[in-house]
C-alpha cells in the first residue's frame, strides 16, 4: 500500500479551539440534552495516562484459528487465515479479553436500568440484512401536528460494557473495526457482546442510546436531543420483507409479510420521511451511488457454488436516511456546544489530481464539467452518462477517481469537518458501535458531557487529549482501509478457488477495462472478473481512450471495452490471486 494513501490523517491536528472569533451555533438546530442522572465512570473523558499508541503496542498476539465459522477459518494451514495474517488482522481474542467478557451478565442488569428511559412499551424495530447477526440500531417513527414526524433512532449502548482502561476497550481500539468477509465475520468484540448482550435482538431488554428527531412536514429538522435507554425491538426484519410489505400487491417476492403487518403503518410514515429525505439530499447535490455488491453463494461443502448481484431494496435506503439524520444530529450536538470530537470527514480532490482524472475520461467519452467546483451532483451526473455505455462499471470506478478517501480527524467548531460527498458539515460516525471504535468514542464523550457538564468539557479540550484521540482516529482510518483489502483478498481468493476446476475452459466474455499490460475481462458464465495480459496476447500494444490495440505477427488486433470476447482459462495464480486467460 502506498503511503500516500494515508497521507491526509497521518499528521496530528494541534490543539483546536484557538481563538478564530466565531460563536457556536446553537439556536439554529434545537439541540437539547436530557440527563436522567446515570453515573459515569470518571475516567470516561479525562486525560490519558498513556496513549492510544501504548494500550494498543501492549496487546498480546491475536493470529490464531477463529472457534467459529467456516472450516477455513477454523485452519490454521488455509489460504483465508493466511492471508488475514498477511494483513495483520487480529483473528482471535487473547485470553485477558475472554475473562473479563466472561464476567460481564448475559442479560442487562436490572440495577443498571436506573437514569435511563424506559421505551420497552414503545413500537421499536430493527431491519437488516438476512444474514445479519449483530444489530445495533432500531427505529420508531410517529406522527406529530401539522403532518411533523418524530423519528427515533436507538443505537445500542456498547459504552456501557466496554469501559476506558479495560482489556476489552484495548483490543478493541487495536481492532478499530469489523472485517466483513463473503463467508465471515471478523467482529470488533466478541460474540458475546456483538451478537449476544449488544445486539438489540427482538423481546430482549437491551440498553440504548436513543435520538430523538422532530422533522416538519416539508422534512427540515426542527428539533433533537439524546438519552440513554432501555428498549426492547417487536421484532427483527429484513429488507426483502419489509419491501415485499411496501410493495404491497405488485410485489413479486414470495414473502409472507403478515408477521411484520403490525408494523405497516410506521413503515409506511418511514417510506414518506424517507423519499423526502432524499429530494432534499439531492437539491443539495449530495453524491447517492447505486452501487452493485457481489455477493458469494456457497455448497454444503462450502464450496463457492455461484457468484451474485446482491439485492437492494428501497428498504436498504429507508435506514441509511436514518443513520445519516442521526449522525448528523449528534455531530451539531457538539457542535453546538463548541466541543471537539472524532468527525467523518470527506475532502475535495485535489485540483491537479481532478485534472488528471477529467483529461483520461475524456479520453473515454466522459466530459467532466470545467467548473471551479465538483459537486456531489455533477458526479451524479457523470455516473448516470457512464451507466448508458458498455463498459459501464468500469467507467463508474473511474469517475470515482474524482472523488477523495474519506477519514476520522478531530475538529471542532471552529474548524469545521466537512463532508464532500454527503454536501454536509459536522458530520460524523454514532451508529455503529458494535462495529466501528470511533463511533464507541462519541458515545462515551457524549455520556460524559451529559453526565459531568462543564467538567468533561474542560476535559474534552485537553491538548494531549485532544492529540491521543486524533492519534486513535488516524489509527481507525487505517484500520478500515486494511479491512476493505483484506475483504477484497479474501473475494479474490474465493474467486480462484471457484475457477481453478474450470482451467482450460473455453468461455464467453466481455472486456472491462484496458491498459498497456493487458484486458480485465468478465466471464459471463460465473459474473467475475478475470485478467488476459498482453503478452499472451502479441506485442507493442497502443492504448487510446477505451480501445486497446495489439501486434500478433503481421496482424494487429483491436480490443475495446464494453464488447465481447472469447478467452481460455489459462491458469490461477493464488500467489497474486488472480486467474489468468488467453485467447481462445
Amino acid at each position: 500500500m502506498s503511503a500516500d494513501g494515508f497521507k491526509n490523517f497521518r499528521d496530528l491536528k494541534k490543539a483546536l479551539g484557538g481563538g478564530k472569533g466565531q460563536e457556536p451555533e446553537t439556536e439554529e438546530r434545537g439541540w437539547s440534552l436530557e440527563v436522567e442522572g446515570e453515573e459515569q465512570d470518571p475516567q470516561a473523558i479525562s486525560g490519558p495516562d498513556e496513549t492510544a499508541r501504548d494500550r494498543i503496542d501492549r496487546r498480546p498476539a491475536a493470529y490464531a484459528p477463529m472457534d467459529t465459522g467456516p472450516p477455513p477459518y477454523r485452519d490454521d494451514r488455509s489460504d483465508e487465515l493466511r492471508l488475514l495474517y498477511s494483513f495483520r488482522v487480529r483473528t482471535v481474542f487473547p485470553e485477558d479479553v475472554r475473562r473479563e467478557v466472561a464476567s460481564l451478565p448475559q442479560e442487562p442488569s436490572p440495577e443498571d436500568y436506573a437514569g435511563r428511559r424506559d421505551l420497552r412499551g414503545e413500537t421499536l424495530f430493527t431491519i437488516d440484512g438476512e444474514d445479519a447477526k449483530d444489530f445495533d440500531d432500531a427505529i420508531s417513527i410517529e406522527e406529530l401536528a401539522d403532518d411533523g414526524l418524530k423519528v427515533g433512532v436507538h443505537i445500542a449502548d456498547v459504552s456501557h460494557y466496554v469501559r476506558p482502561g479495560t482489556q476489552l476497550d484495548a483490543e478493541a481500539i487495536a481492532r478499530g473495526t469489523s472485517v466483513y468477509l463473503p463467508d465471515q465475520v471478523v467482529p470488533m468484540l466478541p460474540e458475546e457482546l456483538s451478537n449476544g448482550l449488544c445486539s438489540l435482538v427482538p423481546e430482549r431488554d437491551r440498553f440504548a442510546y436513543s435520538v430523538f428527531m422532530n422533522f416538519d412536514k416539508d422534512g427540515e429538522r426542527t428539533e433533537a436531543h439524546v438519552c440513554k435507554s432501555v428498549i426492547r425491538s417487536a421484532r427483527r426484519n429484513t429488507y426483502r420483507e419489509v419491501q415485499a410489505l411496501l410493495d404491497g400487491p405488485k410485489s413479486v417476492d414470495d414473502i409472507d409479510v403478515e408477521p411484520l403487518r403490525f408494523l405497516e403503518k410506521p413503515l409506511r410514515l418511514f417510506e414518506r420521511w424517507t423519499k423526502r429525505q432524499q429530494q432534499i439530499r439531492d437539491s443539495k447535490g449530495s453524491l447517492r451511488i447505486q452501487s452493485k455488491e457481489r455477493k458469494f453463494v456457497f455448497d454444503g461443502k462450502h464450496e463457492v457454488e455461484a457468484v451474485v448481484e446482491k439485492d437492494r431494496y428501497f428498504s436498504n435506503t429507508l435506514i441509511e436516511e436514518t443513520a445519516l439524520a442521526a449522525n448528523q444530529a449528534v455531530g451539531d450536538l457538539f457542535r453546538s456546544r463548541g466541543l471537539p470530537t472524532i468527525y467523518r470527514v470527506h475532502p475535495e480532490k485535489d485540483e491537479e489530481e481532478i485534472a488528471a482524472v477529467s483529461k483520461m475520461l475524456d479520453e473515454h467519452g466522459i466530459r467532466v464539467p470545467k467548473k471551479d467546483r465538483l459537486t456531489g451532483r455533477d458526479i451524479g451526473r457523470l455516473i448516470r452518462t457512464a451507466r448508458n455505455k458498455r463498459n459501464a462499471e468500469v467507467l463508474i470506478q473511474r469517475i470515482m477517481g474524482l472523488v477523495e478517501r474519506a477519514y476520522y480527524e478531530v475538529r471542532d467548531h471552529e474548524d469545521v469537518a466537512t463532508h464532500f460527498g454527503l454536501v454536509r458539515e459536522a458530520y460524523l460516525h454514532f451508529t455503529s458501535p458494535i462495529r466501528r471504535y470511533p463511533d464507541l468514542m462519541v458515545h462515551r464523550w457524549l455520556s460524559a458531557i451529559e453526565t459531568r457538564g462543564q467538567e468533561a468539557e474542560k476535559e474534552l479540550k485537553a491538548d494531549a487529549l485532544i492529540a491521543d484521540l486524533n492519534d486513535t482516529a488516524a489509527h481507525c482510518s487505517q484500520q478500515s482501509e486494511v479491512a476493505a483489502m483484506a475483504q477484497l483478498a479474501i473475494e479474490d481468493l474465493k474467486i480462484c478457488q471457484y475457477l481453478e476446476p474450470h482451467i482450460g475452459e473455453k468461455l464467453e466474455a466481455s472486456i472491462q477495462r484496458v491498459s498497456r499490460y493487458g484486458m480485465e475481462v468478465r466471464l459471463n458464465d460465473f459474473n467475475v472478473d478475470a485478467f488476459l495480459p498482453t503478452k499472451k496476447i502479441g506485442e507493442r500494444p497502443q492504448l487510446k481512450g477505451p480501445n486497446l490495440t495489439v501486434r500478433a505477427g503481421r496482424r494487429t488486433l483491436s480490443f475495446s471495452e464494453g464488447h465481447p470476447i472469447r478467452v481460455r482459462i489459462q491458469d490461477v495464480d493464488f500467489l497474486r490471486l488472480q486467474v489468468m486467460l488467453e485467447l481462445a
